[in-house]
């Protein structure tokens, strides 16, 4: 495979997030067809890629029974014809006609073709993506290997056809929470490229700055606990993703210089990784400093790019407290007062306060259901709160809950220890009141015996940057 469909099969792996149906739509065959069949076939695969799934469909029963005699003298043609009907199911989000269809075309072409025949590839994958879309992960997980293994007896262990075969597999073993199998799959995913296009090729740089997000997300969200062993997992974690990142700057600086607009992006995701890794807030604050100084020099930025630089820097003050936030913050506010599209970025920006730190967690967890919950009744804790105009958060109040004091008494601390970058209206920066938080709890399986991981940030929001959107809501402004 050249070098130019690499860098389209990379997009499954930097270009996030997945969507399996949109996928499966890249499988499809090209069978060789008469004339008139080619071009009902060629109207099909317009109007499945332009989600215009009935008239495919329809079309492409009729190709079906036009096609009927070649079931016995093309069998793979037949198979490929039925194949592509299944996958336009599939992307119809009609997944078990879909996989029918799919596995009986499969099985036709299995009669005629070698079992590691490349052939199959297209077939196996379009099952597997089905597969994945109706959570059959094992059934998914062997589908995606079985097409990985006919890559690797045709094309060897590298092969580059593969890199969205490994990133589908990552999204499987994230979800069934094999995160150590998921972490091997992305280095897995860099090597690959690296014997495609080199250890030090700028091609490697989106793959780069994904990996960086992706580790810091799993380090962030790995149990930060006493216990050596798990200290030592996220501190390798967020050692990951430094490396990354810092790769990355080595090969924009001897591919471009060291005022090059592209180190932007890997300078913010290393400040973000050192955040909230909690270490080494210095490293993190350079980074954000070299970051502004690129921008503000560079001729080709824009004033939206020198206002988020600001920003960015801004918020790691915030987290920080230091005292240079709020100048900093309306230096950007100015900056975005130019024209009415940098207005309404001003408005995205400081329009309401973005939870900086820590981050957010979906749930909580509890180690057995509380005395005065009924058995599968949501356990939660709504309370009120405000945001102060240096983004502490104050007069946390507590308005119902059904889990236990001292669980309250953690999420509280936890909510006055957030950071919010503050709204800032007409060039002031203000306080907002009024702030409402829903938190649910959930209850540990009795068999879990290690401490509890929080949730694993999925693929599709890497962290690139140390900042949320807003997920409290005011009611008052």
């Amino acid at each position: 495979m050249n070098k130019t469909l690499l860098a389209l099969a990379l997009t499954c792996l930097v270009c996030l997030p997945l969507s399996a149906e949109q996928d499966t739509l890249a499988y499809f065959y090209e069978p060789k067809l008469e004339h008139k069949q080619q071009l009902l076939a060629d109207r099909i695969v317009t109007h499945a890629r332009n989600a215009e799934f009935n008239y495919a469909l329809t079309l492409s029963q009729t190709l079906l029974e036009q096609a009927e005699p070649l079931r016995e003298s093309q069998i793979n043609t037949f198979g490929q014809i039925l194949v592509n009907h299944g996958i336009i199911q599939s992307a119809a989000e009609d997944y078990d006609l879909g996989l029918s269809a799919i596995e009986r075309g499969l099985s036709l072409m299995e009669q005629g073709n070698n079992p590691f025949s490349t052939v199959l590839i297209s077939a196996v994958m379009a099952k597997a993506l089905t597969e994945f879309s109706l959570e059959m992960t094992t059934e998914a997980q062997d589908s995606f290997r079985r097409a990985q293994h006919i890559m690797h007896r045709n094309e060897g262990v590298y092969a580059a056809d593969q890199i969205a075969i490994v990133d589908w597999l990552t999204k499987l073993n994230l979800k069934q929470g094999n995160l150590a199998a998921a972490d091997r799959e992305q280095r897995f995913g860099l090597r690959v490229a690296e014997q495609v296009y080199g250890p030090d090729s700028t091609e490697l740089l989106p793959i780069l700055n994904h990996l960086g997000g992706y580790f810091a997300s799993r380090g962030s969200n790995a149990p930060s606990v006493a216990q050596t062993e798990f200290r030592l997992q996220r501190d390798l974690l967020f050692k990951y993703s430094v490396d990354m990142y810092y790769r990355s700057v080595r090969i924009i600086e001897q591919n471009f210089g060291e005022n090059d607009l592209r180190l932007v992006q890997p300078l913010r995701g290393l400040a973000s990784a050192r955040m909230l890794q909690f270490t080494n807030r210095k490293e993190a604050e350079a980074a954000l400093e070299r970051s502004l100084e690129i921008v503000q020099s560079n001729p080709d930025s824009d004033t939206t790019d020198r206002a988020q630089a600001l920003v960015d820097l801004g918020d790691l003050y915030i987290i920080t407290s230091d005292q240079r936030a709020s100048e900093t913050y309306l230096r950007a506010w100015d900056l975005l007062q130019e024209s009415p599209e940098t207005q309404a970025v001003a408005v995205a920006l400081f329009g309401a306060p973005v939870r900086l730190f820590p981050r957010s967690n979906p749930v909580f967890y509890l180690s057995r259901y509380p005395d005065a919950a009924e058995k599968g009744e949501p356990l939660f804790v709504s309370l009120e709160y405000s945001v102060t105009s240096d983004g502490k958060v104050s007069q946390v109040k507590i308005l119902e809950r059904n889990v236990p004091n001292e669980h309250v008494k953690s999420l509280r601390l936890r909510i006055r220890g957030a950071r919010y970058r503050p709204r800032i209206i007409d060039a002031e920066i203000i306080a907002t009141e009024g702030l409402m938080l829903y938190q649910p709890f959930q209850v540990l399986a009795k068999e879990t015996s290690s401490p509890a991981p929080e949730p694993v940030a999925d693929l599709e929001e890497p962290i690139e940057e140390p900042i949320e959107g807003p997920t409290d809501v005011p009611t008052e402004q």
